[in-house]
């Protein structure tokens, strides 16, 4: 069972400087954001990010890109264009030895008529499923994570019924199709993340480790991580936080 954080594109360490202070904090996991990777003038190369896992003893895992990138994308050219980018993600996690690859499984504004989120949820799961295939060429694991439901937006994995029910139409029974659990999300979905466990236990391989009040995705620190990572059983378990400073009040 490894811990450790994501390199959230707020940060301005470098990934070495935030492998160190990692470290510092008895932390020996990183999950690598292509938000951060994409922004960066200093974005290391997949030898250079070997070598620092070599060098730091620090496992990985990535992120797909996800601001404007929607598996469930209405138009069929936006929608290839996301699988391209998870598939890119994919490709930087096998030249890393990464450990799997989150993935947002799409999501259709509320305010649309039926046909459309009907296709947008069709969008999703041909999406997820070709993803998958991928992930199977690289042997990568995919992980699909619950996202956060919102009055304005419904998303196909934000409560085990509905998670369960989009796995069941991809149809996919596979070792590389695994679940990212994020317990901060359940929550400010008003679910449990027990209920995830329950339901999907076995195939979770990340946790994504935050807190809030219930009323929105704070992203807060979580300082009983270590009893929620217990009941989860991830192998990677995520702190992802909105600063350096949030991680040590995890961690202290």
């Amino acid at each position: 069972m490894q811990f450790g954080a994501s390199l959230d594109v707020r940060f301005d360490e470098s990934v070495e400087e935030f492998v160190r202070f990692l470290g510092e904090q008895g932390l020996s996991h990183v999950e690598l954001r292509k938000g951060y990777l994409d922004v960066r003038s200093d974005s290391p190369s997949p030898d250079r990010l070997r070598r620092i896992a070599d060098d730091h003893g620090v496992t990985y895992t990535v992120h797909m890109p996800h601001r404007d990138c929607n598996l469930g994308n209405q138009n069929e050219r936006l929608r290839r264009a996301s699988v391209e980018a998870v598939e890119e993600s994919l490709d930087l996690a096998a030249d890393i030895g990464a450990g799997g690859v989150v993935v947002h499984g799409g999501s259709v504004r509320t305010r649309y008529p039926e046909r459309a989120q009907e296709h947008g949820r069709e969008q999703a799961v041909r999406s997820v499923r070709e993803c998958v295939s991928y992930a199977e060429e690289v042997e990568v694991p995919v992980c699909l994570e619950n996202q956060r439901d919102k009055a304005s937006s419904r998303r196909n994995t934000a409560v085990p019924d509905r998670l369960a029910a989009f796995v069941d139409d991809i149809g996919i029974d596979s070792e590389f199709f695994r679940f990212t659990l994020d317990v901060g999300h359940a929550k400010a979905t008003g679910v449990s993340y027990e209920g995830f466990v329950e339901r999907f236990g076995d195939r979770i391989h990340i946790a994504h480790l935050h807190d809030n009040d219930g009323t929105g995705d704070d992203h807060d620190p979580l300082p009983e991580f270590r009893a929620v990572a217990d009941e989860i059983g991830a192998e990677y378990n995520v702190f992802e936080m909105k600063s350096l400073e949030d991680i040590r009040r995890c961690v202290s």
